[in-house]
């Protein structure tokens, strides 16, 4: 199944009046997604996967030409504005990822372009959405490994640093740092 995507020359003019009955005109957020990418220089995990599961949630509830196109132009400029972001040189991103995010990010530009062209197939929109929900749960887990790395290390050291314990110190950070995501949710 495909979706018919709205196009400059399938648009309404501008200048054609609105009709009273006309249904509601889909909108974005008020803060883009590529604005929160580009204040938090893709930094803040939990903000930055909550933008991409947003998108992706959009994505996959687009079921018409307008909320296709709008949805597709906000995914764009969100993966325009992180392949931005990951050329920045205060990115924090590991070299090899930036790699990785800047190929999927020519993925969804090149996606999307073909989308202006007429009709999108449903398929594509869903996988767009799970390269979303992909990246963001990488971006989670990533951070939860940093933590318990950093706890193990914490714990190894108050232990005065003794050899041989690596598997109990990091055991003990996992609950303990399981326990603080179980907490916050």
């Amino acid at each position: 199944m495909a979706t018919k995507r709205k196009t400059a020359s399938s648009a309404a003019p501008a200048t054609a009046p609105a009709a009273a009955s006309a249904a509601p005109v889909f909108e974005a957020p008020v803060e883009s997604w590529a604005d929160t990418i580009l204040r938090t220089n893709f930094a803040s995990v939990e903000q930055d996967s909550i933008v991409l599961l947003q998108a992706a949630g959009a994505l996959l509830e687009s079921d018409s030409p307008d909320k296709v196109t709008v949805t597709l132009d906000q995914n764009l400029k969100l993966w325009i504005a992180i392949k931005t972001v990951l050329l920045n040189s205060d990115c924090p991103v590991e070299p090899e990822v930036k790699a990785n995010l800047r190929n999927l990010a020519q993925y969804v530009v090149s996606t999307t372009m073909l989308a202006t062209q007429g009709a999108i197939e449903t398929a594509k929109l869903v996988s767009l959405a799970r390269l979303n929900m992909n990246i963001a749960e990488g971006l989670l887990s990533g951070h939860r490994n940093r933590m318990i790395q950093e706890r193990a290390y914490q714990i190894w050291e108050e232990d005065g640093r003794p050899e041989g314990r690596e598997q109990e110190h990091w055991l003990r950070a996992e609950a303990e740092v399981s326990g603080l995501f179980k907490a916050q949710s």
